[in-house]
């Protein structure tokens, strides 16, 4: 229970870094290009806290460096889900200018 909580900590959390440097880099870049930026943020982000959410449900990759390249690729994928789930609920995980003259 607790690796699935870490994966998912980890995935939003990456959603919403991912989110807010588009925001804060004055150039915008095309998706494909951020999305393959936010991957490497993602496999970075694994290797320094040497994180592998396949070892984390006790099955290890056949060579320790794709642990956190796999890792990461797959956390950018969740974010990606979960920020789709919640588009279709309604919510709004990302940050920046809301116009906030519509009512719920």
């Amino acid at each position: 229970m607790y690796a699935f909580v870490v994966f998912v900590g980890l995935a939003l959390a990456l959603a919403v870094v991912g989110e807010m440097l588009g925001e804060v880099l004055p150039i915008k870049f095309p998706k494909a290009l951020t999305t393959t930026i936010t991957v490497g943020i993602a496999v970075l982000g694994a290797w320094a806290i040497d994180y592998s959410v396949f070892r984390a449900f006790g099955q290890g990759l056949r060579a320790s460096w794709e642990n956190p390249v796999v890792t990461g690729i797959v956390l950018v994928g969740a974010g990606e889900f979960l920020r789709a789930l919640a588009g279709n609920m309604g919510l709004s995980i990302s940050i920046g200018s809301r116009d906030r003259s519509k009512t719920a």
